[in-house]
């Protein structure tokens, strides 16, 4: 799944979730924190005014794509996560 804003990368993703898929510990975190209640809507993404958004929102597309880059380079050699040779 990918995110579906305007502003995406030639791979389709967030230029975010580049930059993240770099960071394990913070896309785990949003994946770990951005997660359904049982109507369907993010239980981080919500105040004391509203519902939430639909899950899933954007923040955990955004760390499934993190995810996604990060484990497709950890078997290249010579590559790091984000996509920069070491």
């Amino acid at each position: 799944m990918h995110s579906n804003q305007n502003d995406v990368g030639e791979d389709g993703m967030s230029p975010l979730a580049s930059v993240l898929s770099a960071m394990p510990e913070v896309w785990h975190s949003l994946l770990a924190q951005h997660v359904p209640d049982s109507s369907g809507r993010c239980v981080s993404c919500r105040n004391s005014g509203t519902a939430g958004v639909p899950w899933p929102c954007t923040l955990r597309v955004i760390a499934e794509d993190a995810r996604d880059l990060n484990q497709s380079v950890e078997g290249l050699p010579g590559a790091t996560p984000c996509g920069l040779a070491s």
